[in-house]
């Protein structure tokens, strides 16, 4: 579930048709699989928040 989480954030599509067969072969239900694509969303959405005080030191050292 951890591959198909990153196939996501990645945005790989032959990945995720990949690793969504795995995990149903492996047991894995719709709402577990799911709920691993939501913890790789909030993880990328996360990091791009975090990048965004890069964007503020810049505008804060150009305004100066």
């Amino acid at each position: 579930m951890i591959a198909l989480a990153v196939a996501h954030a990645v945005s790989c599509p032959y990945c995720i048709d990949a690793y969504s067969s795995t995990c149903l072969e492996k047991g894995a239900d719709e709402e577990q699989m799911m709920e691993a694509v939501h913890v790789a969303a909030a993880i990328k959405g996360g990091a791009t928040l975090v990048n965004s005080v890069q964007m503020m030191n810049h505008v804060k050292q150009l305004s100066m």
